[in-house]
């Protein structure tokens, strides 16, 4: 294999590893602000609230039911730790008007 092909294949690599990492990241800065049913299990939370559509910047949104009103559920998920060992709480609940 030639040096050069060598090359280009650990810059992909790099850049691949840095769109992951810069994807997970933006999931975390778009979790809501506020949240009525927030799951913790395996390590992660998650925004179970359903709704006529999923919020806005949703990564993972998922249809639960279709008939007789079509609802869904974003699936996005932020780790539980913050990378200092420091747990993140869940977002407080949101004010009904």
């Amino acid at each position: 294999m030639k040096s050069s092909t060598l090359v280009a294949i650990l810059i992909l690599h790099a850049v691949m590893v840095m769109g992951i990492l810069s994807h997970s990241q933006a999931v975390d800065d778009n979790f809501p602000k506020c949240c009525d049913k927030c799951d913790s299990w395996s390590g992660y939370q998650f925004y179970d609230d359903v709704g006529p559509r999923c919020r806005h910047g949703c990564a993972n949104c998922q249809g639960v039911q279709m008939r007789p009103v079509k609802t869904f559920r974003c699936g996005d998920g932020r780790p539980v730790f913050d990378g200092q060992g420091t747990p993140t709480p869940c977002p407080p609940p949101c004010k009904k008007h």
